[in-house]
């Protein structure tokens, strides 16, 4: 299936911290969209900007791959699991920034990739903001 084996090095390449050869796999007007977090980058520079956010806040960050299905000949819809120690600042825009908890979190995670000759030149990341938020602050609910 294209883009499959792009797809598994692209993930192995975020989980063992190589995120400039990751943002190599972007085309260089590439459009990233990281919806929960309202963000919107452009190419390997959007993705190494994004990829550092998080492993400052979640160190050990790593992302498990539960389904890849392919739509068409350029789309690829990837079923994740990160979880990650809350050991940072992290940084949620409009959302607040949030101090270091010590919290495990684990959420499952979307992207939705267009994968074209080779590059990717569109991804969507969603994943459930107020999961994260409960999973970092779970002696906050009511």
């Amino acid at each position: 299936m294209p883009g499959h084996e792009l797809i598994r090095k692209y993930y192995a390449c975020f989980n063992e911290r190589r995120f400039a050869d990751a943002a190599e796999f972007f085309s260089d007007d590439a459009v990233l969209e990281h919806g929960p977090l309202g963000q919107r980058q452009q190419g390997g520079a959007g993705y190494l900007q994004f990829a550092e956010m998080w492993v400052r806040a979640f160190p050990d960050a790593a992302l498990s791959i539960v389904r890849v299905e392919q739509h068409g000949d350029t789309i690829c819809e990837v079923d994740l699991i990160l979880t990650g120690t809350h050991l940072g600042a992290f940084d949620l825009g409009e959302g607040g920034l949030f101090k270091a908890t010590g919290a495990h979190a684990k959420i499952p995670v979307r992207e939705l990739l267009e994968v074209r000759v080779g590059k990717i030149t569109y991804s969507s990341l969603a994943f459930d903001l107020h999961e994260l938020i409960r999973q970092l602050r779970p002696d906050e609910l009511v």
